[in-house]
This record gives C-alpha cells, structure tokens and sequence, in this order.
C-alpha cells in the first residue's frame, strides 16, 4: 500500500519575509547565530534513500554502508517554536569556551544559556569532517513506475513577476518494498538559500534507521518552460497542443497558443556551473531536481508559462526505464493554502495569491503547471511570438524543511 509523504510541513515552504512575528520568533530562537564562515566545505550528505532507475549514479559524498564520520561542526537542536507553517527551530552552536552552554559570542567566557531539555547534536551539511551516506539502489533491471510526484509549494501557492527568481523544484518519490538505510535530520538555522540542516545524534549515537521510500533520479528528465499566449484556462489548449519529445508543446490546428521553449534541458544534457538543468542533493540530504528561473533575464512577457517535466527516450548511453503511470503515479498537493514566499535574491518576491495546479500526463509520460507571471504593477498576459528568444538564466540553489524521521515524511 502506499503511503503518502506528507506535505503540510514542507522543507520548501516559501516564508513571507515581511512577517513581523516570524522574524522576531527567529531572533528569539537563535539570536545572531550563524554558521561559521571559512574552513574547508563540502557538499551536501545523501540522507534520504535514492533510487537510479537507470542505473546511472551520482557521486555522493562517502560511500555507501559508511560508519558516519563526525569531527565537523555541529549544534544543538531541541525542538522547533511556533506553528505550522510558520515554525521556529529551537537550536544554537555550542560555545568554544564550555561546550554544555548554548555559544555567548563572547571570548573566554560562557555566559549562555544550556540548551534545552531533549537536544541531540545536529552536525552539519556542507562540512568536509561530517560524512555519511544513506542507502541507495539500482532498479533498471525492470520498468520503474513513480509514485509521488511533488512540486515545489512556491509554483503551487503563489504568482510571481517579471523581476522575480522562481525556484523550480520537482522530486520523484517511490514507496520501497524492502526498506533503505535512511538518517534522521534536523533543520537548525535559516531558510531558503540560508537554511541549515544536520545529522541527528543523539547520546554519540547517529540516529537512523529503515525508510520505506526514496527518491528516484534519472538522467532523462527534462524541463522545459513556454509562454502561454492565452489564458491558462483556455479551453483551446486542450485540443490545440501536442508534445513533441525534446523540443516542447506544439500547436495543431490553431494559432497563438503558445510560444517555442525559453528553456529547455536535460540532466544528461547538463555541464558544470549554472544555467543547465540538473539533480543535486539538497540541504535535507535528498536527491532533487532543481532550476532557478531568473525571470528578469528569460522571459517573454507577462502572463502564463507551461513548465513541463518530462523524460527523454535516449539520456546519453542511457534508455529511459522510468515512467508515470495511470492509477500508480499521483501528484501531491498542499494540505493547506499558504501564503508563503521567499524574497527573491534579485527582484520581486512572489505573490500573495494565485498559484497553479499540477497536471499528469501519462500518455506523453510528463507532469506540468501553468505558472502566472505578473508585471510588477499588475499584470496579464502579453502576445504573439517574439522575434527573438531571450537567453540566460541561473541554476543552482537549495531549499530544505523541518526534521523527519525515517521512513516518513518527504522533503
């Protein structure tokens, strides 16, 4: 039986950066901390089970069956404040002048407060002396059909702008019938491109244990992004589009429906540094597939775009094995309407309405949602085909989320 990750505490969640009361329960939580800068860093530890479907890998950090090694940096985390989605972790770093107090940022002295009742130790993501590995497996020896697909919450719950940068996020989860080694996380500061998460120990123990799902990551998966040039609910899409694999949605029989792809890549496809798309381990330690759409930079216009993920038939020397299928594969939705974004890096921050919808496309073996994009001053939809497409863009970037135990949960 399946079992549905849950989706109502999100590690994606986007947060309102004008919300008074969020900023001052963080401040309270953890007062000026910050992870320190400088040192040797790494990337981020697989946490979360994986799944290659095609018998392609990634390189992660360790190898697989490790004994985790933990001489990196770590905090205390105790539990989180607030309430849903607006939750606070409760944490701080040790101090280097007495380890058993929360750090005081005072030098030869350790004023602060003792963690609270409950800690563990967080040792942390993108440190070079904290390594570990959690369970992996190749399943292309026979056709692996997806069972969860989930959406970024920021492309779900909100519009966005001409100035914004869109995060565009889409992990694959599969229900295992013989559990993996998976390790418990703990979100302890920050959010969005600033959030930090560590390995759970408890009593010098790592805790983990037996995950009955995994992501799943293929070589073959492709985003592509389109201007719509009518309303996203116009009906004449439903018959006037067809999908040509590798290139994008086509018109058949109509015209001005939609524009030729602003973006289009394969992971297989995708080089070093930003611009490509690509899979990438996240700061929950979880394999995802991730594009920052810098909207200033690629767009046509004001109105609605079609994002569509999919699979290409040949992924370099690789046949895809992987699939959505009709009654086995669904997409999550929120459990809750939120009104949550995060401040765009460059630009404008999302909406405080809107959002899209996710569409599963079993025939053409693709998932997409139509994304509104406003002018700053309003909005609504542009028209006709550009005389020239615009280029550029920008990859890269994490989000993350609260604690999970293993077995449960998603990212």
């Amino acid at each position: 039986m399946k079992t549905k990750p849950n989706k109502s505490r999100e590690g994606k969640l986007w947060r309102k950066v004008v919300m008074l009361a969020g900023v001052l329960l963080l401040l309270l939580a953890t007062p000026g901390w910050s992870v320190k800068d400088g040192g040797e860093t790494a990337g981020n530890n697989l946490s979360f089970p994986v799944i290659w479907s095609e018998g392609v890998t990634k390189v992660l950090p360790g190898t697989a069956g490790m004994t985790p090694i933990l001489n990196g940096e770590w905090w205390y985390w105790w539990g989180t404040s607030g309430v849903d989605p607006d939750i606070i972790p409760l944490s701080c770093p040790p101090d280097p002048d007495d380890e058993t107090f929360c750090d005081d940022r005072i030098a030869m002295q350790a004023s602060g407060p003792a963690p609270g009742e409950g800690w563990v130790k967080a040792y942390l993501q993108k440190d070079a002396g904290n390594l570990w590995q959690a369970g992996s497996v190749d399943m292309s020896a026979a056709p692996l059909v997806v069972h969860w697909i989930d959406w970024g919450d920021n492309l779900e719950s909100v519009d966005w702008y001409t100035r914004s940068q869109v995060r565009t996020e889409v992990v694959l989860f599969e229900d295992l019938s013989e559990p993996m080694l998976e390790y418990e996380m703990r979100h302890v500061s920050g959010w969005g491109i600033d959030e930090v998460h560590g390995l759970a120990v408890a009593n010098e123990t790592p805790q983990q244990g037996l995950g009955g799902q995994a992501t799943v990551f293929s070589p073959c998966a492709r985003l592509t992004i389109q201007k719509l040039l009518v309303e996203r609910s116009d009906p004449q899409l439903v018959d006037g589009l067809q999908w040509v694999p590798g290139v994008g949605w086509e018109e058949v029989g109509f015209d001005d429906l939609i524009n030729p792809a602003i973006f289009n890549g394969a992971v297989h496809e995708a080089g070093d540094g930003p611009g490509y798309y690509n899979a990438e381990i996240n700061v929950k330690g979880r394999i995802i597939y991730g594009y920052t759409w810098n909207v200033r930079k690629l767009n046509d216009g004001a109105g609605d775009y079609r994002v569509t993920f999919s699979f290409d038939e040949t992924c370099g020397s690789a046949t895809r094995n992987v699939a959505f299928g009709e009654n086995v594969t669904q997409i999550m939705v929120p459990l809750e309407e939120e009104e949550v974004v995060v401040a765009s890096e460059e630009g404008d921050d999302g909406g405080d309405t809107g959002g899209a919808a996710a569409v599963l496309d079993t025939t053409n073996n693709l998932t997409y949602i139509d994304v509104r994009i406003l002018e700053r001053s309003g909005g609504g939809n542009g028209g006709g085909k550009p005389a020239d497409t615009p280029g550029g863009g920008s990859g890269g970037g994490n989000a993350g989320g609260n604690p999970d135990a293993p077995g449960g949960g998603k990212p």
